[in-house]
């Protein structure tokens, strides 16, 4: 309001109220109604939106996909993405993804945290295996011929050494497994050409640090917790997690290079194949362990049927270890992240 002086307001001699429009009136009583005041001459204070509920977990799905730090500080909360996926929004300044691997598909969250900005978005999308012969059904493309690809946001720079511990579980699990997944990622490991891997590697490499004793950063829900600056893949049991979740991976970053991931197969509940022949109902610990270390290295989910043979299809059925070699979008995806070793 215009703060006249005494003089001028006495020379005045009754003049007409002046006529505000409606669409006025009715901005500012809706500005006044969505603005708490704690006091005469106190500052307006914000009242969060209604799905910014304290405590507890919140929706991805019931919030805007951006919002502002201070209309809701999501930094250090939980947050449900797709199909049952949750994850602890960072608070130091890093991002996330969470990754879900199950028997009837997958699951991912996207959560960027822009500090400067002020604004954290979330992003979050499930896949689930379609149940008999969809219409319009493509049959799978051959891995060798198939050269479907997408990549994360984020990936390590050229020429890493991506060290990781190895967790074994309260069971002490096999290592050899596990370890042969990852390997077989940067090693561009393949049933496509005679030699076993495709040429040239991609120019990123992974480098076994030893038996850790703290299990990955997820939960006992499959979720993605506060990171700890070391890269831990194994064994987990989440019994809070839902039944077809095989594994989790969680990777942070900050801008478009990743400072750490955490993979977790599932120790509750699942039987799992190893080496021999697969009995029936177990599923192979190498294709997880490959497909999850796909997206330690940078590459996220190709969905629909016609890429299932491919290492980072969404879903894996029991004794399938095909996704254990990658296909060629896999390695292509590799090569535009990292170029040729």
């Amino acid at each position: 309001m215009r703060d006249f002086s005494r003089a001028a307001r006495r020379s005045r001699t009754g003049p007409a109220p002046l006529a505000v429009p409606l669409a006025i009136t009715a901005a500012v009583s809706a500005a006044l109604a969505c603005t708490a005041f704690t006091g005469a001459g106190a500052a307006a204070v914000r009242r969060p939106p209604g799905w910014c509920k304290p405590g507890g977990t919140l929706t991805a799905r019931a919030m805007p996909q951006k919002i502002k730090i201070a209309d809701c500080d999501l930094r250090g909360r939980t947050v449900r993405g797709a199909n049952g996926l949750t994850a602890t929004v960072p608070s130091d300044g890093t991002s996330l993804i969470a990754y879900a691997l199950r028997t009837d598909g997958a699951a991912e969250l996207h959560i960027g945290v822009n500090s400067r900005a002020g604004e954290i978005t979330i992003g979050t999308h499930g896949d689930r295996v379609p149940q008999g012969r969809p219409r319009q059904f493509r049959a799978p493309a051959q891995a060798c011929q198939d050269g479907a690809y997408r990549p994360q946001p984020s990936k390590w720079p050229k020429g890493s050494a991506v060290r990781w511990s190895y967790y074994a579980g309260t069971a002490g699990l096999p290592r050899d497994p596990i370890a042969r997944g990852i390997a077989a990622v940067p090693g561009a490991r393949t049933d496509c050409t005679g030699a076993g891997r495709f040429t040239p590697p991609p120019d990123v490499t992974e480098r076994y640090a030893g038996q850790g004793g703290r299990p990955p950063n997820v939960t006992r829900a499959a979720a993605c917790g506060t990171r700890d600056r070391v890269n831990t893949f194994g064994w987990l049991a989440m019994p809070s997690a839902e039944t077809p979740v095989l594994a989790a991976t969680c990777t942070w970053f900050s801008g478009p290079t990743t400072v750490e991931t955490d993979m977790a197969v599932q120790a509750h509940g699942k039987r799992w194949w190893t080496g021999g022949t697969c009995p029936s109902g177990s599923y192979s610990a190498e294709a997880v362990a490959a497909h999850e270390a796909g997206h330690v290295f940078g590459l996220s989910h190709v969905e629909g049927a016609e890429h299932r043979m491919l290492t980072m299809t969404p879903s894996l059925a029991s004794c399938d270890n095909g996704p254990a070699t990658l296909g060629k979008g896999d390695y292509d995806g590799l090569i535009a992240l990292y170029g040729g070793r």
